[in-house]
């Protein structure tokens, strides 16, 4: 069970030094904030800041970040005027 385990962090520790892991989370946060639930796209936002800091990945974490604030935005703006 302890290989397991092991493995397991072994390839989350490689996806985030490649960045990958940001760009999943903070896709499927997006995507989930404009959808569901809008707190995701608070961390869709810190996904795609991470992802610029460490990766330096413009495009995509601009993206990212600009669709969790405007999943989350858009919940509050409607949640305010009902």
């Amino acid at each position: 069970m302890s290989e397991s385990q092991n493995s397991l962090k072994n390839t989350v520790q490689a996806w985030n030094e490649e960045g990958r892991l940001y760009v999943v989370v903070g896709l499927i946060a997006a995507i989930l904030s404009l959808v569901f639930i809008p707190l995701f796209g608070l961390l869709a936002v810190y996904c795609g800041y991470k992802l610029y800091d460490t990766q330096e990945k413009t495009v995509l974490s601009i993206l990212m970040a600009g669709l969790g604030g405007f999943g989350f935005l858009f919940w509050v703006y409607f949640l305010t005027t009902v």
